[in-house]
């Protein structure tokens, strides 16, 4: 299938006289290497594509910014209230909120930058057809928008922490360096999103009704991880099955690194991360294969 190929020098730069010279060639000489640099080369027009995503969060509302706020809040909020105070989910000895919320911000690595990155070419398909960007940079950027809902989360999950502290004098945070391993678990649960979403960018650039497919496997996905409730409460036979889902060790594993008195298994999590190796490499060999076509059908 044509490809476009750089025969530029690796010095010049996209918008200037020296610009990258691209011909169609009947075989593809790109490799995981090669996209990398080509990405790095329009780190601009990624930071751009970034910034024009993250506007849509609070674009024609009447609250503006506090959109984004009260739209991650209340969800927050009843969710809470209905698992541990209705359903009385256990919660591993901490309070339920703290437990959720040390769930909710590793899933929402994954939810909201999988959903918004999967939307990246089909949004920006008039723009495809008339200019060249590097395509694997348009679900990059749509995930931007995904990360402030951890981010929120992340701060509220804090300010909770310091209530209780303070009320209570209950400090419910690891006291050794285990937090340090809930960032490695966030970085792992971003790679694996992005992962994902190089499949998943090019089957909604090519069926509209694919959005509303993810958005059902995403809701579903959440109670196959353990997030509103412990791995400790899934019967013992039935774990080494929830651990086939490549989310349960990192999320399993954020909340050891934050909260006393959880577990979690470094096998598992070296499982996700070979999972995440292995769909990061056959993502970005189906996305160069599949963008031409791709273009063709927006």
């Amino acid at each position: 299938m044509p490809t476009f190929i750089n025969e530029s020098p690796r010095s010049a730069h996209p918008l200037s006289e020296r610009a990258a010279e691209w011909v169609i060639a009947a075989d593809a000489r790109d490799r995981v290497g090669d996209r990398a640099a080509e990405v790095w080369q329009y780190r601009q027009i990624l930071w751009f594509f970034s910034l024009k995503a993250l506007r849509t969060l609070y674009s024609k509302t009447h609250l503006g910014v506090w959109w984004i706020f009260l739209r991650t809040l209340i969800p927050l909020l009843v969710g809470s209230f209905v698992y541990g105070s209705v359903m009385n989910i256990a919660s591993g000895g901490v309070p339920y909120l703290v437990f959720f919320l040390a769930g909710q911000v590793p899933w929402s690595c994954f939810d909201g930058p999988l959903v918004r990155g999967s939307r990246g070419l089909e949004i920006n398909r008039q723009l495809l057809v008339k200019l060249y960007v590097p395509r694997i940079i348009l679900p990059l950027g749509g995930m931007t928008p995904g990360l402030v809902e951890p981010a929120i989360v992340g701060v509220v999950l804090l300010c909770t922490l310091a209530y209780y502290r303070i009320n209570e004098g209950i400090w419910y945070v690891s006291s050794d360096p285990r937090p340090l391993v809930a960032v490695a678990a966030m970085v792992l649960v971003l790679a694996f999103t992005f992962s994902v979403t190089l499949f998943t960018s090019v089957w909604q650039a090519r069926a509209r009704d694919a959005r509303f497919v993810l958005r059902y496997v995403v809701g579903f996905w959440v109670f196959f991880t353990p997030v509103i409730y412990p791995l400790s409460q899934v019967p013992a036979e039935l774990r080494w099955l929830m651990h086939l889902n490549p989310l349960t060790a990192p999320v399993e594993t954020f909340k050891w690194a934050v909260l006393p008195g959880l577990e979690h298994s470094w096998a598992w999590l070296c499982y996700t991360a070979a999972i995440t190796v292995v769909m990061f490499l056959a993502g970005v060999r189906f996305f160069m294969r599949a963008e031409s076509e791709t273009m063709d059908k927006i």
